[in-house]
Order: structure tokens, then C-alpha cells, then sequence
């Protein structure tokens, strides 16, 4: 940037101090800066200065449109209902009693929700206890077999010892007279 300035060239530049030739490069600096600034300040003064007139008039307009819509709605309560500042009053006065309302259903529902929490758990440990009876009943059935097992052991011996009882009545029967005055103390 230095290089190409003529003054940096001249022969006065070449015999000036250290300090002096800073002072000349700052001046050279200076001036470089504020053509390009001045030439940035151009551009965006083409794009500013519009920009502020359409600034402008939207804000313009939109007070217009406001201020013509706030007089349209005034005129239009007073047309639709000139008691209105009395039914606006009582609907505030319903929206409080609605919020109301609402505090108490949610107070209901929070109440609600941990009974059905509660109802929950309950179920949970009916679901472990109907667990647990199913393991007894599964114990009792094994249980209910074993005894089956005997009962049938037991029958079997039952059916052994009335065949084996009547045998001994035939043979005792066979055993002839001498043995007839016992056979009128046994119930055979």
C-alpha cells in the first residue's frame, strides 16, 4: 500500500528521521481509510435513505390503520351493545368464579390421581398374592395326587385283606364239626 503512493518515492521521504516517515505512512494510512469510507458511506447512503422513507410511511400507515380500527371498534360497541361495560364486568366477574371452578376440579383431580396411584400398588400386591396362591394351589395339587396315590394303595390292601379274610372263613369252615361250637362265637 506504501509502495505505490508517489510520496513514499520523493527525495525529501528518503532523508526524513524514523519518525517523520511513520508520520508520512500514518498520513497515507489516514487518507486511504477515509476515501474508503467515504466511498462505503456512499453505498450505504443509497441504501439507508430509502430504507428510512419506507420506514417512515409504514409507520405512518400503520398509526393510521390503528387509530381507524380503534375509532371502528368504539363505534361498534356502541351500536352492538351499549350496556356492554356492564356485561364485560360480569363476565369477569363468571371468569373468576370459572377459575375458581377450575382450582377446585384440579384439586379433585390431584386427589384423583393418587387414589388411582393407590389402587395401583393395591393391585400390584394382589398380583404377587394371586402369584403366591397359584404356587399353593399348585402344591396342593401335588399334594391331592400323592393322596390320590395312597388312597389307591390303601384300597388295593383293603381288596387284600377282604380276600384274604375270606379265606380264612373257608377254612375255617372247612375245619369240620369240631370247630362248631367256635363258630358260634364268630360272626363269619
Amino acid at each position: 500500500m506504501f509502495e505505490k503512493d508517489p510520496r513514499t518515492f520523493s527525495p525529501e521521504y528518503k532523508n526524513l528521521s524514523p519518525e517523520q516517515k511513520a508520520m508520512v505512512k500514518l498520513e497515507i494510512t489516514l487518507t486511504n481509510f477515509f476515501k474508503n469510507f467515504d466511498k462505503s458511506m456512499y453505498r450505504w447512503e443509497r441504501m439507508i435513505y430509502p430504507m428510512l422513507v419506507v420506514v417512515g410511511i409504514l409507520g405512518l400507515s400503520g398509526f393510521y390503520l390503528i387509530y381507524n380500527v380503534t375509532r371502528d371498534m368504539r363505534k361498534l360497541t356502541e351500536q352492538v351493545d351499549p350496556r356492554m361495560e356492564v356485561h364485560l364486568e360480569q363476565m369477569s366477574n363468571n371468569m373468576g368464579k370459572l377459575s375458581e371452578n377450575i382450582s377446585i376440579m384440579t384439586n379433585q383431580i390431584t386427589v384423583l390421581v393418587d387414589r388411582v396411584d393407590s389402587m395401583e400398588s393395591h393391585i400390584a400386591t394382589m398380583d404377587g398374592n394371586i402369584g403366591a396362591l397359584s404356587v399353593d394351589v399348585g402344591s396342593m395339587k401335588q399334594n391331592i395326587g400323592i393322596m390320590t396315590g395312597n388312597v389307591a394303595e390303601m384300597t388295593h390292601a383293603m381288596r387284600a385283606m377282604t380276600a384274604n379274610t375270606s379265606i380264612m372263613s373257608r377254612d375255617i369252615n372247612q375245619m369240620g364239626r369240631p370247630m362248631d361250637f367256635m363258630n358260634s362265637f364268630t360272626p363269619w
